[in-house]
C-alpha cells in the first residue's frame, strides 16, 4: 500500500481536490440544483458506459428512452434492456450508499443481475478459434475462461473460472483495507476497477460493472461521478493494459481528468450555466446548416487553388505537427517523415525528409487533382532496444472538403473525419494531431513496459 499512496502527490490528484474545496464551499445545494446536476451526469454515464461496450443507441436516443420511454426505430431491442438495466443498477447502488454498509459479494452479484436483466446467448469463439453459442448467466460468476484476443493476435488472460470466488474475496478485503489506511477515493476506485476488471468475473457485463462500482467509491467519498467517454475508450484501454504490469499513473490520471470535467459540470450549473450539450436533433441541424453555408462557397478547384490547398491543409498540418513530434523524437536516434505522392496509373513517388527538412516538401511540385499524402513518423529507440512506430496519415483533397485519415501499425484505423474548408484551420490542426500523439506515446510507453519484462 505504500508504493500506491505514491499516486496521491499526481498534480491531477491535487487539482481534483482543489476543484473539490471550491464545489464544497456551495454545499449544501438546493435540492433543484442538486438533481439537476445529477441527472446529467447520469445521463452521459448512461450512455457512454454503454457505448463502450457496442451499444448502439445514440445520446439523443438514450436520453429519448430514459426520459420518456421512447424506443428507437431499428436498433436492437437488447440494446435498450441494456440501457434500462444499466440505470437500474444505479438506483440500486445509489441506496447501497444511503445504507452505509459494506460492499459485499452479494451486492456485486445483485449489481450485475439488474446491469444484464435476463439470461441471453452470445457468438463467442473456443481458444481453438471455433465459434460457438454461449448462455451468458446473470448474478453467477463464469464457469468457463473469458479470455479476450487481442488486436496484435495475443490471448489477454484473465481470472480462470475455479479462482474468480478466492479473488473476488480477496479485491473486497483489499478494498476494506484500503478504507481503513485512508487511501486517496480517486486512487482507490482507480485501482479497484483495475483490480475488478483483471478477474472479469462474470461471462458479460464486466465493465459496465467495474465503472458502477468504480463510482460507488467515488459518491460515497462526496466525489462526482466519473464518466469515461466512449471516445476515448482507445486511451482507457491503453491505461488498464498499462496497469496490468502494476504501473497505475496513467488510470489513475484518467479517472483524475474526467472526475475534474464533472467537477466543471458542477461549477457552471452553480454559476447559473447552461449545462446540457446539444441532443442529437441540435448536431444534425448544426451539421445540415453548414452543409447549406458550404453551398455559398465557391468549388475549389484544384488546379487553380492548389497552392491555397496544399499550403493549408498539408504543409501547414506539418507544420502544426512538426514542433509536437519533435519533442516525441529527442527520445529517438533516428526521426524521419516519409512522403509519398501516389497518381493513379504511375508508381508512387517516394521523397524522405527528416525531422528538419520539411521547407523541401513545401517546395514540391504537385501535379495531380487526385492525390494521396501518406506521412510516415519512424522512431529509433535511443536506448534498450529499437523501436519502430509507423503512422500512416493519409490526406484527401476533396472539392469542397478535405479528408484525413490516420492509420496504426497495422493498418487499423485510428482517426477518419472529413473537414469543410470553412472549418476554422487550427482547430482541424489540433483534432487530427492529438489522436497521432496519443498513439505514439501509448506505443512507447507499452514498448517500455514489454522491453523491462525480456
Amino acid at each position: 500500500m505504500k508504493n500506491i499512496k505514491i499516486l496521491e502527490g499526481l498534480a491531477e490528484i491535487q487539482s481534483v481536490d482543489e476543484q473539490k474545496k471550491l464545489i464544497d464551499a456551495h454545499r449544501p445545494f438546493p435540492k433543484e440544483l442538486e438533481n439537476k446536476i445529477f441527472q446529467k451526469l447520469k445521463l452521459d454515464w448512461n450512455y457512454n458506459s454503454n457505448a463502450i461496450e457496442g451499444n448502439q443507441l445514440s445520446y439523443g436516443e438514450t436520453v429519448a428512452f430514459l426520459n420518456f420511454g421512447l424506443t428507437a426505430k431499428g436498433k436492437p431491442f437488447k440494446d435498450h434492456l441494456d440501457i434500462k438495466g444499466h440505470n437500474e443498477a444505479i438506483g440500486f447502488m445509489l441506496q447501497l450508499i444511503k445504507e452505509d454498509r459494506p460492499l459485499s459479494e452479494s451486492d456485486i452479484k445483485d449489481l450485475h443481475k439488474i446491469i444484464l436483466v435476463e439470461p441471453y446467448y452470445s457468438t463467442t469463439a473456443s481458444p481453438q478459434g471455433i465459434e460457438f453459442q454461449k448462455e451468458i448467466k446473470v448474478g453467477q460468476y463464469k464457469t468457463s475462461p473469458n479470455h479476450v484476443k487481442t488486436v496484435s493476435g495475443d490471448i489477454h488472460y484473465y481470472t480462470n473460472p475455479e479462482e474468480v470466488a478466492f479473488e473476488m474475496n480477496n479485491l473486497l478485503e483489499w478494498y476494506r483495507n484500503a478504507e481503513e489506511q485512508n487511501l486517496h477515493p480517486v486512487v482507490m476506485s482507480a485501482l479497484f476497477h483495475h483490480k475488478f476488471t483483471s478477474i472479469h468475473p462474470f461471462d458479460d457485463g464486466n465493465g459496465r460493472l467495474a465503472r458502477i462500482l468504480s463510482n460507488f467509491i467515488l459518491l460515497k467519498h462526496h466525489y462526482p461521478v466519473l464518466v469515461i467517454k466512449n471516445k476515448e475508450k482507445i486511451q482507457y484501454y491503453a491505461a488498464l493494459n498499462i496497469a496490468d504490469n502494476g504501473i497505475y499513473e496513467d488510470l489513475v490520471k484518467l479517472f483524475a481528468e474526467n472526475i475534474s470535467l464533472s467537477f466543471n459540470i458542477i461549477q457552471k450549473a452553480i454559476n447559473g450555466e447552461n449545462i446540457n450539450e446539444p441532443d442529437d436533433l441540435d448536431k444534425e441541424i448544426e451539421l445540415f446548416t453548414k452543409e447549406m453555408r458550404i453551398q455559398d462557397i465557391q468549388t475549389l478547384n484544384f488546379t487553380n487553388d492548389k497552392d491555397f490547398l496544399l499550403n493549408n491543409y498539408v504543409k501547414g498540418l506539418l507544420e502544426y505537427l512538426q514542433p509536437k513530434l519533435n519533442k516525441v523524437g529527442e527520445l529517438f536516434q533516428d526521426f524521419r517523415i516519409l512522403l509519398i505522392e501516389k497518381i493513379p496509373l504511375l508508381d508512387p513517388k517516394y521523397h524522405t525528409y527528416n525531422s528538419n527538412d520539411l521547407d523541401k516538401i513545401y517546395n514540391y511540385q504537385i501535379h495531380s487533382e487526385s492525390i494521396l499524402f501518406r506521412v510516415y513518423f519512424i522512431f529509433n529507440k535511443l536506448i534498450k532496444r529499437e523501436l519502430e512506430v509507423n503512422i500512416d496519415l493519409k490526406i484527401i483533397l476533396n472539392k469542397k472538403s478535405v479528408k484525413y485519415q490516420v492509420f496504426d501499425n497495422v493498418g487499423d484505423l485510428v482517426f477518419e473525419k472529413d473537414f469543410f474548408y470553412s472549418q476554422n484551420i487550427q482547430t482541424i490542426y489540433k483534432e487530427i494531431a492529438t489522436p497521432i500523439i496519443h498513439y505514439l506515446i501509448n506505443m512507447i510507453k507499452i514498448d517500455d513496459i514489454i522491453n523491462s519484462e525480456e
